[in-house]
């Protein structure tokens, strides 16, 4: 657990570090080869979703799955641990209707519930050690009834990572443009292993693979 702590607060240093990187294209990847999801796959697999009513998005990052869900959403609120992240989004959605947290997903609980939860490339920053606990989380974000959705990578995408391993658990080493190094939980998911784990907690979900390396998937309590 101690690592899996340390991991957890690396990959927040970075990402709120990151932030600003993103704005730049000309910037060399943090990775041994980019691993990006379209806008136009975005928009089509929000759209999919059909999310409705009030939406709460987990990590929301710099806001490319959040303008696509305010095109739906009742209400949006939007979650990340990185204050530059936010602001990031903030910026690039320019919607003034959306409600920025910003608190540490591992520790974080809901105010109120809603209809609809979104996560997009975070499952695979959680240790698998905190699988139970984070879709524990999600549980208590839903309003009975509810539903999650999520994007990610799948086993697919580790060929674009530098991968390290850190006690057993799964990481990646990501560089920033100055050339710091960060290790970060990273966890490839095959849609089907993915499936039967969420079983197992009490959920019924349907994962698919999504373009040459992503997954799509969506859940709801069977209870």
């Amino acid at each position: 657990m101690a690592t899996a702590r340390r991991l957890i607060e690396a990959q927040r240093q970075y990402y709120d570090m990151r932030a600003p990187d993103y704005v730049d294209a000309g910037l060399p990847s943090d990775r041994r080869r980019p691993g990006l999801l379209g806008a136009a796959a975005a928009r089509r697999l929000v759209a999919e979703l059909g999310p409705h009513g009030d939406v709460l998005e987990l990590a929301c990052g710099t806001g490319g799955f959040t303008r696509e869900l305010v095109r739906h959403a009742g209400t949006l609120t939007a979650v990340d641990g990185s204050p530059r992240m936010l602001e990031l989004n903030r910026r690039r959605v320019g919607v003034d209707g959306v409600e920025y947290v910003c608190a540490d997903l591992f520790g974080w609980r809901p105010e109120r519930r809603y209809d609809v939860v979104f996560f997009g490339f975070w499952l695979s920053h959680v240790p698998p050690t905190h699988v139970d606990s984070f879709w524990s989380l999600v549980e208590s974000c839903l309003r009975p009834g509810g539903r999650a959705g999520f994007v990610d990578e799948d086993d697919r995408g580790a060929r674009n990572e530098h991968e390290v391993s850190h006690d057993g658990l799964p990481t990646a080493r990501r560089t920033l443009a100055d050339g710091r190094t960060f290790d970060i939980v990273k966890v490839f998911w095959r849609p089907r292993d993915l499936e039967r784990r969420l079983q197992a907690l009490g959920w019924h979900a349907e994962v698919r693979r999504e373009g040459r390396t992503f997954l799509f998937g969506t859940a709801a309590r069977t209870d």
